[in-house]
Order: structure tokens, then sequence, then C-alpha cells
């Protein structure tokens, strides 16, 4: 599928369009009726593992993910679903196995790729800590939305 037909197509325009952001953790899958057609998308394996992990199906991204292991962007997926799932421990694993050209625009623009990764095992301890504790989980999930979105884009933008 080219980028533009990726971009206005209903499933990509519904999970970007999605209000309130994700949950940090969430207990199911958002939109049932989404998984059929993320998996009938004609699109690179990245791509519908993402669009998965934005309608909470961490599963489906997951199976995804694994399949290409060692794909630094599908590494990056299996580092987030675990973190969703939530895993931190096995999170933080596959965060410290991965690097691509895009992490600093993710996480650390104008830093280093160390700083990146630095920054997104800070935000795997956040997530933990604020599900704990309760607090400041609205901010969290914004941050985690824009991660994911960001994420999104690039995927997309490299179909």
């Amino acid at each position: 599928m080219a980028k533009p037909e990726l971009w206005s197509s209903p499933v990509v325009q519904t999970l970007f369009a999605r209000s309130p952001p994700a949950p940090l953790s969430p207990k199911g899958i958002w939109r049932q009726d989404l998984t059929a057609q993320i998996n009938q998308l004609s699109a690179n394996l990245n791509v519908r593992a993402v669009l998965h992990l934005l309608n909470d199906d961490f599963n489906a991204c997951h199976e995804l993910a694994q399949t290409q292991e060692g794909n630094p962007y599908a590494d990056h997926l299996h580092s987030i679903a675990h973190r969703r799932e939530p895993d931190y421990w096995n999170s933080k694993y596959w965060i410290a196995r991965f690097s691509h050209e895009n992490l600093l625009e993710i996480y650390s623009p104008g830093g280093t790729v160390t700083q990146a990764k630095h920054e997104m095992d800070k935000f795997v301890d956040a997530v933990q800590s604020v599900e704990i504790s309760g607090k400041g989980v609205s901010d969290h999930e914004k941050k985690q939305w824009e991660e994911m979105t960001k994420l999104a884009r690039i995927l997309i933008d490299m179909e």
C-alpha cells in the first residue's frame, strides 16, 4: 500500500484520532473490529505491528515484532509492547538490544543515542512507579501516546 493510501485508510485515521490517549497498561483491545482491518492492510509487518500497538493489541504487536527479531524497529516495538503488558524488566531488555536512526527524534532531540536510550529506561521506571502510585497517570499516558504515534508516523513514512 502506498504511503498516501495508508495515511488515508480508515484504520489509520481512526487510530490517530483516538481520544483520550491509550492507557499505560490496557486491560484489553481498544477496538476489536480494527484487528482484522489492520491485518488486511497491505503494509509491512512493522507498520501493522505499530497499528496493533495503537489499538492496545500488544499480543498482535508482539507476535509480528517477534517474527522480525533483530530488526531495530521490530525490537523497538517489542520493548514498548512489554512495557504495556506490563513486563518492565523485559521492556528494558529489548531497549538494550536495539538502536535506529530515529531514536533521537522520538526520545532525545538534539541528544545522543545513549541519552535517548537512557530516556527510554527512565520512562519504563516512571510508568512502573505511576502504575503503583496512581499519580500522574494522565501525563504519562499522553507521553506514551506521543511516543507511539511518533514511531507510527516514522514507520508509515518509511513504507
